[in-house]
């Protein structure tokens, strides 16, 4: 028989810096979808230390049709959301993911939806309408799992905001803000999920990779160890995984010190 027993506790470091920040109350720092702390304004957190606090649609419902009404009418017309599509999709990622669901090809056939059987050129909306159309999309937000795959991607997109800092600080690439002028610097972090693995034992792996395309047996397993493999840091850990998977093989599991 054998026993695992695994978890993901706070470190100290960690903890105290919550404490400091007014976050004591919460298991992990909580994050804008920036990967800034909540409450600073130059400290970033990524992987098993942090969550991204993705912002809501309704709570910036209002904010979003006074941008998008460019005209002041009090409504809003296809053409004038269609311009504002882009920076709320990006800004709300839970928008598309609704979409998805819905099997729907635009958030304009969304709103036609709401509004009943009507040609989509002269659909008009006012706040409240807009409201209702968009009031389940908040249904569709998602924590993103504490993996190493979240982490990487986390880091990297950091690391490329920080090279870029000045020239996007001159020329803001991100969405809109709705809630106040300009735009946002960077465009949010978006993670892409690659697939994942889980080994089953007796060198087979359940694999689930992106096309929700599931695969278990030998040839998963075989896909695991070259994945695993190029994800080292250095050739020379690379070297001492194969080695070491190559002693297991020959010798089997040193399970001595159990």
């Amino acid at each position: 028989m054998a026993v695992w027993s695994t978890c993901i506790a706070t470190r100290p470091v960690v903890m105290n810096f919550m404490k400091q920040i007014g976050q004591a109350n919460r298991r992990v720092l909580a994050t804008d979808e920036w990967l800034r702390v909540e409450g600073t304004n130059s400290i970033y957190a990524l992987g098993d230390c942090a969550t991204i606090n993705q912002r809501k649609v309704m709570e910036d419902i209002s904010a979003i049709f006074q941008k998008a009404d460019k005209d002041n009418s009090g409504t809003l017309t296809v053409k004038e959301f269609q311009e504002a599509l882009d920076d709320i999709c990006d800004r709300y990622p839970q928008v598309q993911l609704y979409l998805n669901n819905k099997q729907m090809s635009s958030l304009v056939d969304l709103l036609k939806e709401s509004k009943g059987d009507v040609a989509k050129e002269s659909i008009e909306l006012n706040v409240e309408e807009f409201k209702s159309a968009l009031s389940q999309v908040d249904s569709q937000m998602k924590n993103l799992p504490a993996t190493a795959q979240v982490a990487a991607q986390q880091g990297s997109y950091l690391a490329d905001c920080f090279n870029r800092m000045e020239q996007c600080t001159k020329n803001p690439e991100g969405p809109l803000r709705f809630r106040e002028s300009g735009r946002h610097r960077f465009r949010p972090f978006r993670y892409k999920h690659l697939g994942q693995f889980a080994p089953l034992g007796g060198e087979q792996t359940a694999a689930q990779l992106p096309g929700d395309w599931v695969s278990i047996g030998h040839s998963s397993q075989w896909l695991w160890y070259s994945v695993y493999a190029s994800k080292q840091v250095s050739w020379r850990t690379r070297s001492l995984v194969v080695s070491d998977w190559m002693r297991r093989f020959i010798f089997g599991r040193d399970s001595s010190q159990i």
